[in-house]
């Protein structure tokens, strides 16, 4: 056989699509490749979404299609989708497609910089999105049967109960791991599928030659998470499929309502940081389509991963007067051999993080944002805003990769509550003479209630704590423990409790201040109130404990002017309390050895210092500090 050319593009326009047409199907796919005007009438055309490496391998280029008398190689992934409208007999109808790895060269890098950013009208104005999630296995169809019949019996059986039952039943044991294998396909892991999935309005999803719609595997998903077991919700593969559910219900509310909704890319490339990306540039990239505000970052894949990182950084402290975004570098930390500075953010950190993963990612700040349900929308009230700094803008300069910020040192680190990953580091007294007048036990008790729940009710950070519920609910817990009366009570409860019980506050231990309030043969009996340990209520005191001490890894400090508050595990005895102009929340800091420096540590509740109390205090002095 002759040998072929390899297909050369022709250039595109950043106003201009390529499309692509299947046209011959013989010894080799033959297909037309055309160059459209996005701003003149064009041919329909259905998009694609797909991983470029199948489920077992990375990508590879095995296969070729015929355009005129070149040949361009294609992806193995993309081959097996060919051969399913093959299969339908659907592959010569005169479809036009969008297929990025077709339809944009690839090795151009001036090209792809301009196309990234199209790909959201892309998807947004194709006519149907087609996500491939890859050949049929030997249970793929078992697993849509599955969902289709989940999805009736919801519309059939009203009872919850039952619905347990049917899942849990050993009859369909065969069914529900077809269904978990079906959500561990490399498609939902993907950090540029996210937006190819949340764009669109019209998509299917095809598994080999079968295809199932959208509402149908919603439906599903939400019966299986309702009802199904708690190791199922806990799953990475539900995570995964949820965040794209959640993404797509408040995009779909901003589009249609017309509401000042704001989806920016902070907290989205957040949300998502447990996808994976081939580049890891493309875990900002690939979500500039999805976000709602104007967040400036260019494309631009001559900078390294660094670069781009310290240079989104940089821009939104600039944009927004605002240093929020250095609570996020408490979380994403600098990876091996990265020259990032400690301030910001390395977004190659694979993690999990909750729905509201911060204290800055607080409903009110829209800035950040978090993916809040839409019932939760609206309810923002701005007398529950973490809002340390009051409304002082930021104060700032860079000096090469160096933040220097103005701000005050408000108190230093003395004691820390062990936990699973730390001891227990005892605070030193020093602070007993701070306290003026010296706090009750009660007052105490009160204000480490506060910090358990970050002083708010709910885990989007929109209502206050109500105080008496919560401190009764955690009184109960404590005082069972204490009086060692036989009442279930949880054991992330038992553990924290085990952990903090002798640690000093105001000279006293915490378990010596529940014994001053309520006295030596005091028992939980003495509370007649219900007992919810729950940690998937949200609102309850030990959801929200939950959420802080397991899900948010926070341990409780005291601080050497007697504060107390909650602190990320690395905090150390000596990390000092900051509190920096344009940052929502205090946050802690790490002298370097020439003492003149500070890296970031994390975020930190520091009770009675979150509404800008700090700015009140003459006794505090305005300094400039310079963080590494």
């Amino acid at each position: 056989m002759e040998e072929k050319g390899k297909y050369l593009y022709c250039p595109i326009r950043s106003n201009e699509i390529r499309l692509c047409r299947f046209t011959r199907d013989a010894d080799d796919v033959h297909a037309v490749l055309e160059t459209f005007s996005k701003e003149a009438p064009h041919p329909k055309y259905s998009a694609l979404s797909y991983t470029w490496g199948s489920d077992q391998s990375a990508p590879y280029r095995q296969w070729s299609i015929q355009i005129g008398a070149q040949s361009l190689p294609v992806l193995d992934s993309l081959w097996s989708f060919l051969q399913a409208l093959r299969s339908k007999g659907t592959l010569l109808d005169d479809t036009w497609w969008w297929i990025d790895s077709i339809c944009i060269d690839q090795t151009n890098t001036t090209e792809r910089d301009e196309q990234v950013p199209q790909m959201k009208s892309i998807y947004n104005g194709a006519s149907s999105v087609i996500i491939w999630l890859g050949e049929k296995s030997e249970d793929s169809n078992r697993a849509l049967d599955f969902m289709h019949f989940l999805r009736n019996m919801d519309k059939e059986v009203v009872d919850r109960e039952e619905l347990r039952a049917i899942l849990l039943d050993k009859k369909y044991e065969r069914d529900s791991e077809a269904f978990k294998r079906f959500f561990l396909r490399r498609w939902w892991t993907r950090i540029w599928t996210v937006q190819e999935f949340v764009i669109p309005f019209d998509i299917s999803f095809w598994c080999g030659e079968r295809n199932i719609s959208r509402d149908v595997v919603f439906d599903a998903l939400m019966v299986a998470d309702q009802c199904g077991p708690r190791s199922f919700r806990e799953s990475v593969m539900i995570h995964h499929a949820f965040s794209r559910i959640r993404a797509w219900k408040l995009y779909r509310t901003w589009q249609s309502s017309g509401s000042n909704l704001n989806m920016p890319l902070l907290g989205l490339v957040a949300y998502f940081s447990s996808n994976e990306a081939s580049d890891d540039r493309d875990r900002l990239y690939g979500l500039t389509g999805l976000s709602t505000e104007k967040h400036g970052l260019l494309i631009d894949y001559s900078r390294s991963v660094d670069e781009v990182y310290l240079g989104f950084a940089m821009s939104f402290i600039e944009k927004h007067a605002s240093l929020d975004i250095l609570s996020f570098a408490s979380l994403y930390t600098a990876s091996p051999g990265s020259t990032l500075p400690s301030w910001v953010p390395d977004w190659r950190k694979r993690l999990r993080p909750l729905v509201t993963p911060l204290m800055v990612s607080q409903s009110s700040n829209r800035i950040i944002g978090n993916l809040r349900p839409p019932r939760a929308l609206g309810r923002d009230n701005s007398s529950t805003c973490y809002q340390a700094s009051r409304t002082k803008k930021a104060v700032y300069s860079f000096e090469g990769t160096t933040l220097l910020a103005r701000g005050y040192i408000v108190d230093t680190v003395d004691g820390l509550a062990g936990s699973n990953f730390s001891d227990l580091v005892q605070s030193s007294g020093k602070h007993l003479q701070c306290s003026n007048p010296a706090r009750s036990s009660l007052e105490i008790l009160a204000s480490i209630c506060r910090c358990l729940v970050l002083d708010r009710k709910d885990r989007y950070l929109q209502e206050p704590m109500p105080m008496q519920e919560f401190f009764d609910n955690f009184a109960f817990m404590a005082l069972a423990l204490v009086s060692r009366q036989k009442i279930d009570i949880s054991s992330p409860f038992q553990d924290w409790f085990k952990q903090t019980r002798s640690l000093r506050l105001e000279g006293k231990t915490f378990e010596n201040h529940l014994r001053d309030i309520y006295g030596e043969k005091a028992t939980a009996i003495d509370f007649a109130i219900p007992l919810n340990m729950d940690a998937f209520q949200h609102d309850s005191f030990y959801g929200r404990f939950f959420d802080t001490v397991e899900r948010m890894s926070l341990r409780l400090m005291t601080s050497t002017n007697g504060g107390i508050g909650m602190v990320v595990q690395k905090a150390m005895k000596g990390d000092v309390v900051c509190i920096l102009f344009g940052c929502n929340v205090p946050l802690l800091l790490r002298r370097t050895k020439d003492r003149d420096n500070f890296t970031v540590v994390g975020e930190c509740f520091l009770d009675g210092y979150m509404k800008g109390e700090a700015l009140l205090d003459d006794r505090l002095i305005e300094e400039t500090i310079r963080i590494v």
